[in-house]
């Protein structure tokens, strides 16, 4: 008796290159996912980065510029995370919708501000020639009074 295969050459090629793309797109999408859940995070980076070119910035505290504006409350609105979330992954919309534009130029506008308030940016003679270090958000005011309790004192 003659025992025949029902398994022909054509469908293990489909298999085989079905497999292969379910494995590519697992790859690909793990990458992907690990892009969006942190494209707050890389936007952030990218701003400072672009905006100061040819300028040693310190890693690490990078990092914990990145995590302190992550935490603010600004960038915890939602029509934030939409302009970043746009402006990451459909550089298109902002460019070509005005209050995207406008909302996407006054948060980057604010990002390079508290970056460069809260590092050494200012206060070193050439900042293109040492590293910039940020560490953190420099009260305005140096004031002790500022942050007490107004009804700790008495009213004469």
């Amino acid at each position: 008796m003659k025992q025949t295969s029902t398994f022909s050459p054509g469908r293990r090629k489909l298999l085989i290159g079905g497999a292969s793309a379910a494995v590519a797109l697992g790859v690909f999408g793990a990458a992907s996912w690990e892009q969006l859940t942190n494209y707050r995070a890389t936007w952030i980076e990218r701003v400072v980065r672009e905006n100061l070119p040819g300028i040693d910035l310190d890693a690490a505290s990078l990092q914990a510029f990145i995590k302190e504006m992550l935490a603010s409350e600004r960038m915890q609105r939602t029509e934030v995370k939409v302009t970043v979330f746009a402006d990451r992954f459909v550089p298109w919309l902002p460019a070509h919708i005005s209050k995207a534009r406008d909302g996407l130029e006054g948060l980057e506008r604010h990002v390079l501000t508290e970056y460069l308030i809260g590092s050494n940016f200012f206060r070193v003679p050439d900042p293109k020639r040492e590293q910039i270090v940020y560490s953190g958000t420099i009260p305005a005011c140096r004031n002790p009074f500022v942050y007490s309790n107004p009804s700790t004192f008495s009213k004469a």
